[in-house]
């Protein structure tokens, strides 16, 4: 009998922890979602058509973003916290952004040659 208290006892606390844990994962999520729009409108101002997006901008850009994508990758492995949810904030978007950014460096600066 003392067995199965024990056992239930345990098993409450760690279904708390988890609780905890998840509500701690989407405070988490939530600040990086404010943490993904800022690149985005950082990324929306260097992808102008009238600026040159040089070299030393992207790696500026993505040494400063490096922690925020640590940490959405960090959230997006976590088991505690559906990918759907961190999808719901914009960080699936984030993600993808990130991904394609020397890319939407490449076309941005191909259509400021053509420009001028």
């Amino acid at each position: 009998m003392i067995y199965i208290i024990i056992t239930i006892a345990i098993a409450i606390i760690l279904a708390l922890l988890a609780f905890t844990r998840q509500l701690n994962l989407k405070a988490r999520a939530k600040e990086c979602a404010k943490e993904a729009k800022r690149f985005h409108e950082r990324l929306q101002q260097l992808t102008d058509p009238s600026h040159d997006f040089t070299d030393n901008e992207l790696h500026r850009l993505k040494k400063e973003f490096a922690p925020l994508l640590d940490e959405v990758n960090g959230l997006y492995d976590s088991i505690l916290i559906s990918n759907e949810y961190l999808d719901d904030l914009g960080l699936g978007d984030f993600l993808e952004e990130r991904k394609l950014v020397n890319h939407q460096q490449y076309l941005n600066n191909s259509q400021h040659t053509k420009k001028t």
